[in-house]
């Protein structure tokens, strides 16, 4: 939802780490950067997390829908990356 009603963050970046799956954004302002994430035992299926607005699921699909009140969200996968320290990774793989 958070993403949903977003002006400015309209991906979702996925992580997979030590067996879990690191889902987040990234959000702040000119001092500060913020992340917001889930972790998930397992994948979500699809490439796209989709959420009506009207009834408030939340769904994941392969393909962009295009139905009124249902935002597609695409899911960006992480392949290498340098932005979470391994020392932060290890600490949320804990949780």
């Amino acid at each position: 939802m958070l993403v949903a009603s977003s002006s400015t963050t309209n991906v979702i970046q996925h992580l997979e780490h030590d067996g879990s799956h690191l889902y987040f954004i990234v959000g702040g302002t000119l001092h500060e950067v913020f992340l917001y994430f889930v972790k998930e035992k397992a994948a979500l299926g699809g490439n796209f997390i989709t959420y009506n607005s009207y009834t408030g699921a939340i769904g994941t699909s392969d393909k962009v829908l295009h139905e009124p009140n249902v935002s597609s969200i695409p899911v960006v996968e992480i392949v290498n990356q340098d932005l979470l320290p391994q020392e932060l990774l290890h600490r949320v793989g804990s949780l």
